[in-house]
């Protein structure tokens, strides 16, 4: 009698099981149809897989199924919250010490695909703060996590140093002096922000930087950022969650390159100050550590007096648009971004006809990195162009000589100078790359990052220019 109640029960028990489980199956299938899909995941930084256009072509070669599949696999309900549930339950795992914790550049998660000058309309501007894009040539780097603070583990050497250098000389050798070349090198956290029983992990960069130097040419103006910001380094000059420096760490370069060119700097206190806080950064996102997170970074930019108008050039295209010196949206994003509007392949800086002319024009050349840097420089000259040499398609030498160029910056980050990509890309600018394919084999041999995580706001960022 008790066998029978038993197995009665357990059949129950089993039926309840079957119709919950076919219940929640149901469930999950009716809210994917009913509940509004999202276009960006928010905790993952890219955007989702769209629906499938069907074609039986397609179909018949099985990458319809494929993209169905991804489709589904992005658009679950909850998924949004069920991701962010995973990544910390992986990251409660194991023994952890609660002082530091290494990540290999094999273990940190990397963006899915590269995504370029989407146009997003001004009404979804909140998923379009919300998405990241690769840039092109930048490796994922090891980096430890050390009371909060992200440091990414420099493994430069004197060869790569000095193929930099190489670069930097045959604008020397072309220019025959006609131009003042400077070459900027910018130190990253690591060097000045790590405690000394970890420093030994990272190659020193002062030393790398002056290999760099001592291979330039005499005529080319070296930059002692290095100095200028060390003279600062228990500022805030480089933040905590991201792979950039700080709107402040840059202006003690800026203050270096003055000395270098014979400019007087604008102090800080004649600009005016502004933040944007809750940023979570490159490294963050790379990691999702949650100790990141709790210490999200503030950014910190200064304007500088004076009026001035900007034109950017988006890539692929001859036609210019209004942008901004400082992009400053009252919307999600307004971070890193808030530096020039993001990365432009080519953007014109003017200083308005009313300001006291300087007789000089300077072209930066730069990554990412170079931004915050840019802000400071219409100060000193009548015209600024910023090239960032991953996406300018055209060449320096035609530029310098169309609008009569007096000085040429090249600003990297330490990083970037040891990588043979950007040492290529920064050559190659010199005459011109012309229209580059979305699969060059040198950019599909890269790790890419760097403003890597930049949010897509390209075209929206800029207002098309007024004919006349």
């Amino acid at each position: 009698m008790m066998a029978k109640k038993r197995n009665t029960a357990r059949r129950k028990l089993a039926l309840i099981n079957v119709v919950a489980f076919a219940t929640v199956l149901m469930l999950g299938g009716v809210l994917f149809f009913v509940l509004p899909k999202q276009s960006v995941s928010e905790f993952e930084k890219r955007r989702l897989s769209p629906v499938p256009q069907f074609s039986w072509k397609e179909l018949l070669h099985g990458k319809y199924i494929d993209s169905l599949e991804l489709y589904v696999s992005d658009n679950f309900p909850m998924r949004e919250q069920l991701v962010e549930i995973s990544f910390r339950m992986k990251e409660s795992r194991g023994i952890k010490n609660k002082e530091i914790t290494f990540y290999a550049a094999t273990d940190i998660r990397k963006p899915k695909k590269k995504v370029e000058n989407v146009k997003v309309d001004a009404k979804d501007s909140a998923k379009q703060d919300s998405v990241i894009i690769e840039g092109e040539g930048e490796e994922v780097n090891n980096l430890f996590i050390f009371e909060g603070a992200a440091m990414e583990i420099f493994g430069g050497n004197n060869k790569m140093a000095q193929s930099y250098a190489a670069a930097i000389n045959k604008y020397e050798q072309e220019l025959q002096g006609k131009v003042n070349v400077y070459a900027v090198m910018i130190p990253s956290s690591i060097e000045f922000n790590a405690p000394s029983e970890y420093r030994k992990m990272s190659v020193s960069q002062r030393t790398n930087i002056q290999t760099a130097y001592n291979s330039m040419l005499p005529g080319v103006r070296k930059v002692d950022a290095y100095g200028s910001i060390a003279e600062h380094q228990r500022e805030y000059c480089y933040y905590r969650t991201d792979h950039h420096w700080t709107g402040r760490g840059a202006f003690y370069a800026y203050t270096a390159f003055c000395n270098s060119a014979g400019f007087t700097p604008v102090p800080l206190t004649n600009m005016e100050r502004k933040t944007k806080t809750n940023f979570l950064g490159s490294l963050y996102w790379l990691t999702r550590d949650s100790r990141l997170k709790e210490r999200a970074d503030t950014v910190e930019y200064f304007k500088i007096p004076g009026k001035y108008t900007a034109t950017v050039f988006p890539k692929g295209s001859k036609k210019g648009m209004r942008g901004t010196i400082y992009y400053e949206t009252k919307g999600s994003y307004g971070n890193y971004g808030v530096f020039l509007g993001g990365d432009w392949p080519l953007m014109k800086i003017e200083r308005d006809a009313a300001e006291p002319k300087t007789g000089r024009n300077a072209i930066l050349v730069k990554n990412s990195y170079g931004n915050p840097f840019a802000t400071y420089l219409p100060s000193h000259f009548d015209k600024v162009f910023v090239v960032d040499y991953r996406y300018y398609e055209g060449s320096l030498l035609d530029l310098i000589a169309t609008e009569g160029v007096t000085d040429l910056i090249f600003i990297n980050g330490v990083f970037s100078a040891n990588t043979s990509w950007h040492i290529n890309m920064v050559t190659k600018v010199m005459k011109g790359t012309g229209p580059r394919k979305s699969n060059d084999s040198n950019s599909k041999k890269q790790q890419v990052r760097d403003s890597a995580l930049a949010p897509i706001r390209k075209d929206s960022a800029a207002i098309p220019e007024k004919k006349g």
